[in-house]
């Protein structure tokens, strides 16, 4: 069916009548009227052969402009994915753009066959017009009004940068990560308006919310992103954090599309999702315990009894319930610092963002294979890793590590270096991924100890607390094992976090660094070469805090150390202007 321009505005024209002539002209301004619409589909690969061009970008500018789309709004459009699958057929997806702002609630995702023509075509736009009306407010002030909105009495953090038309504030204590506001276009039929998304995202309990705010300061639109499937869970350990309810993520989000639980009947002991499948595994079979207690409401609640064996079948319970959460915990944070789909991160289903699916965590609760330990077997893209827990046998009753985050975070660090970094064995090579993975559990937990719930040890499982580690680029030794001379890697980031905090750096800064920085980093890595990748990643202006962390330990300029012979050069050197 073809469309005539005027059908694209019928809806805004609609819309705009009742601005005009309803009772209530502060309705009309208030409503998010694109993003109420229903998105146009297209899946007759026959009726839409008739438009192939010579590129996908060309067959999809003859369909839409058969519709009655003008040249201002085929412009308007800009790619965010293109990716191939194994049949040859050609995916993209593209946001509307209009003066560079993203028209909320607008987009298109494309299916191509081999040659270039349209097979499939989901879309739903607003007209280009050359008229928007200016906001009145600016970011700050519409951070405001989403607070207000959300977490009353919650103040608003200071503006740290601008990038592009995304204004991003300070990293506080009651923010999961800090608040942004993107300036956006709201789509009012010809003369659209400027308005903001913000998003806030608290850390205690977890509520995310996409709020969108017009240019006159009102809320047009509030999107709650967590949902309502929730876990009795230790956020932490034992230690130092209560057992609590939290909530899962809503579908519908970037990181976990389709929230954090599967489809139909869980169970107590076997909970799965598109992120991780946990499981109880006594029997030490790589397979689900049988037993456990059907969930068709979406709420894991067992309350631990920390007096009683982990063995309890309550305690299985939380220990399940508290895995499943740690570990989706975990990939949701580092997605949002860059391990996604086309970097092999760890799921079921990709939504065609690339990379490999079918490859979710199997996490194994209380694995009967060993105690004091746990590990994390990572294949391929596309290839299930396993992570196994075990119990810790240095109190009595026994400590569970599934109840550790500091334990699951440092495993889920292997499956991350491996599939970024790769070649993390051998002496060096193993030493470089085990310190790797003890930074997750460091600077998540902002805690410089690591397994002290586990070990019932004020050191954890490490030699020495990584504020006050000893080691240089000199201490490292083979002889050590690869544990031992990990740390002197996860002490150096330590340091590295320290100087970041100093100047007024926030946790997710560096996080990001980290993860990117394994973009730059070749395989089988160095002390040096990680130094290397990380300095790759940063900008300028966190250069020498770099510099000055590893030089502090012996890495500055012209330290080396061979894979080979083992030899180390020792520097202390930082760079001219550092």
């Amino acid at each position: 069916m073809k469309y005539s321009l005027s059908r694209e505005l019928r809806a805004f024209a609609c819309a705009i009548a009742i601005c005009a002539f309803g009772p209530s002209l502060a309705w009309a301004q208030d409503a998010d009227i694109l993003s109420e619409q229903d998105s146009t589909v297209s899946s007759d690969a026959r009726s839409m052969s008739g438009f192939r061009r010579g590129s996908p970008r060309a067959s999809l500018e003859a369909m839409l402009g058969a519709r009655g789309m003008n040249a201002q709004t085929l412009a308007s459009l800009t790619e965010t994915a293109n990716f191939t699958d194994g049949q040859g057929r050609r995916f993209a997806r593209y946001e509307q753009k209009i003066d560079g702002l993203r028209v909320h609630g607008a987009y298109v995702k494309a299916a191509f066959d081999s040659a270039g023509g349209p097979i499939h075509l989901i879309e739903r736009l607003a007209p280009s017009g050359p008229s928007r009306s200016r906001p009145s407010i600016g970011e700050a002030a519409a951070l405001r009004v989403a607070l207000a909105k959300n977490f009353p009495g919650q103040s608003a953090p200071a503006a740290l940068s601008v990038e592009g038309a995304v204004t991003k504030f300070a990293d506080t204590e009651f923010f999961a990560q800090g608040p942004s506001v993107e300036r956006v276009i709201i789509a009012r039929g010809r003369l659209h308006e400027e308005g903001f998304l913000v998003e806030t995202w608290s850390q205690a309990d977890n509520q995310l919310y996409y709020t969108l705010v017009n240019g006159f300061g009102r809320v047009v639109s509030n999107e709650l992103r967590t949902a309502s499937d929730s876990y009795n869970v230790f956020a932490v350990n034992p230690n130092v954090s209560a057992q609590a309810v939290v909530n899962g993520p809503a579908p519908g989000g970037t990181i976990s599309p389709n929230g954090w639980l599967g489809t139909g009947t869980q169970n107590t002991i076997n909970i799965f999702g598109n992120n991780v499948r946990a499981y109880l595994d006594r029997n030490n079979n790589n397979a689900a315990d049988a037993g456990g207690t059907s969930v068709t409401t979406g709420n894991f609640l067992t309350a631990v009894n920390l007096t009683q064996a982990p063995t309890t079948l309550s305690n299985q319970n939380v220990a399940v319930q508290n895995l499943f959460y740690l570990t989706n915990v975990i990939h949701d944070r580092l997605y949002t610092h860059g391990f996604v789909e086309n970097q092999g991160n760890f799921q079921e289903t990709n939504f065609g963002r690339g990379g490999l699916g079918l490859d979710s965590v199997l996490a194994e609760a209380q694995d009967g294979g060993s105690t004091n330990n746990a590990n994390f077997a990572t294949p391929a893209d596309g290839s299930r890793p396993r992570m196994q827990m075990y119990l810790w046998t240095n109190t009595n009753p026994q400590r569970d590590g599934d109840l550790d985050s500091d334990v699951v975070y440092h495993e889920y660090g292997h499956g991350l270096s491996t599939r970024m970094i790769g070649g993390l064995s051998g002496d060096i090579g193993g030493a470089i991924g085990e310190g790797a993975s003890d930074v997750l559990a460091i600077l998540i937990n902002n805690n410089d100890v690591v397994g002290e719930y586990s070990t019932n040890s004020a050191n954890g499982i490490r030699s020495s607390r990584y504020a006050t580690h000893p080691d240089t680029l000199a201490s490292f030794n083979r002889t050590r094992g690869v544990h031992r001379n990990g740390e002197l890697f996860a002490a150096t980031i330590w340091d590295v976090w320290e100087l970041y905090q100093a100047n007024a750096l926030s946790v997710n800064t560096l996080l990001s660094d980290f993860v990117g920085g394994m973009n730059f980093t070749p395989s089988s890595p160095t002390y040096i070469t990680m130094r290397d990748g990380l300095l790759a990643q940063t900008p300028a202006s966190r250069d020498c805090l770099v510099w000055r962390a590893f030089a502090s330990r012996g890495m500055g300029v012209g330290a080396s150390i061979s894979r080979t012979t083992f030899r180390v050069v020792q520097s202390f050197t930082v760079p001219t202007g550092c």
